[in-house]
C-alpha cells in the first residue's frame, strides 16, 4: 500500500514538473527577442520585382485596343506596351529606325514570353474585346 502511494506521488510530481517546464519554455520563447523590432528592413529585397516595360512603336492605334484596361493588363503581364507615335510628330523615328527598334523588342519578347507570344496576344486580345463589348460581328 505504501509503495502505491509513493508511485502516485512520484507520478504526480513528475507530471507537475513537466507541466511547469512546458509553461516555462513557452514564456522563455517570448522573452528571447526572436522578433527584434530594431532590425532594418532592406526594401529592395523585400519589394516585389517589377518588369521593365518595353515599348513597341506603332503609327496608329486601330488594332491595339488603346484604352482597354483588360488588354493593357495583358500587355503589362507580357512585359511590353504599345506606343502610338503618328508620322507628323517630331519625335517619330523614320521607318527604318522604328522597324529595327520593334524587331529588337520582339526578339527580347520571344525570350521573355516564348516563341508563340504573338499568338497568345491575339487570343487574349480577342477575349478582351468580347469581355468589354469592343467586339462587333
Amino acid at each position: 500500500m505504501l509503495i502505491k502511494k509513493q508511485v502516485k506521488v512520484i507520478f504526480s510530481f513528475c507530471l507537475m514538473v513537466m507541466i511547469c517546464m512546458q509553461i516555462n519554455m513557452s514564456c522563455a520563447q517570448d522573452k528571447t527577442g526572436a522578433t527584434n523590432l530594431k532590425t532594418k528592413v532592406n526594401k529592395k529585397k523585400e519589394a516585389p520585382k517589377q518588369k521593365r516595360l518595353l515599348y513597341i512603336v506603332k503609327n496608329d492605334g486601330r488594332k491595339i485596343l488603346y484604352g482597354n484596361k483588360c488588354f493593357l493588363d495583358v500587355q503589362h503581364a507580357m512585359g511590353f506596351e504599345f506606343l502610338i507615335q503618328p508620322k507628323g510628330q517630331p519625335l517619330n523615328r523614320n521607318e527604318l529606325a522604328r522597324n529595327l527598334h520593334n524587331f529588337g523588342i520582339k526578339f527580347v519578347l520571344v525570350f521573355r514570353n516564348g516563341p508563340f507570344w504573338g499568338i497568345t496576344l491575339r487570343k487574349r486580345k480577342k477575349e478582351c474585346r468580347k469581355f468589354s463589348a469592343d467586339f462587333v460581328g
